[in-house]
């Protein structure tokens, strides 16, 4: 889901950790005008924001409390088959990149030292 207007972009962030979630929104916030940035900390809460308001990009980490960021990755591609998402993992692995790729993701970074290219690529998917 792009959108030309660069007013309108919504991004939306799944990661149970609330000091990722504020480092990811900070670097958003450099690079990208967005109108809105929300938040979920889990599968869960994220399935039930997604679908009353879908955003243009996700930022998924992997790893969450309630379900794995493939199962979620998986139902959220279902629901909008287009919509780009960009998986982050603290613990990146060549099974899991594999597994990403094929349920759709637009892109695999891991987040603690490819977060800036995650973002760049973020910024390509919702011009």
């Amino acid at each position: 889901m792009n959108t030309n207007n660069n007013q309108n972009k919504y991004v939306f962030i799944i990661d149970n950790s609330m000091i990722s979630a504020n480092r990811i929104f900070n670097a958003l916030s450099e690079v990208i005008n967005i109108f809105k940035v929300d938040h979920a900390a889990n599968g869960k809460e994220a399935l039930q924001k997604l679908t009353n308001n879908p955003p243009n990009a996700i930022l998924l980490d992997i790893q969450l409390p309630d379900m794995s960021g493939t199962d979620i990755l998986k139902q959220i591609k279902q629901l909008y088959p287009n919509m780009a998402i960009i998986v982050l993992t603290d613990y990146p692995t060549n099974y899991s990149f594999n597994i990403c790729k094929k349920l759709g993701a637009s892109g695999y970074y891991n987040k603690t030292n490819e977060l800036d290219m995650a973002i760049k690529q973020l910024q390509e998917l919702t011009k």
